[in-house]
């Protein structure tokens, strides 16, 4: 592969790919303290902790339906999307 045609990412697509990153990571460490916190038998830090994941699940969600609108509008040619031009063989308009 040539140098001087390789592909980067995008600024958004890394965005989404930390958001999803810090997500999956904080979302472990607060079952692991859910289950901790049962086991200890301090139920009482349940619901903080259910909250947070909640709203780093919102957070992403977010994040991501941003991300695919945004995806959406690059990969729409004359009003069609790419799928549906590749469909219909107007791959050499595209």
């Amino acid at each position: 592969m040539d140098k001087t045609k390789r592909k980067h990412w995008t600024g958004s697509k890394l965005i989404a790919l930390g958001v999803l990153a810090v997500d999956g990571s904080c979302t472990y460490i607060v079952l692991y303290l859910c289950w901790l916190s049962i086991k200890m038998q301090f139920t009482g830090s349940l619901p903080y902790l259910t909250t947070l994941i909640g709203a780093l699940q919102m957070a992403t969600g977010y994040v991501l339906g941003h991300y695919f609108m945004k995806s959406k509008a690059e990969n729409t040619k004359g009003g069609i999307t790419y799928d549906a031009a590749a469909s219909n063989n107007f791959d050499n308009d595209l």
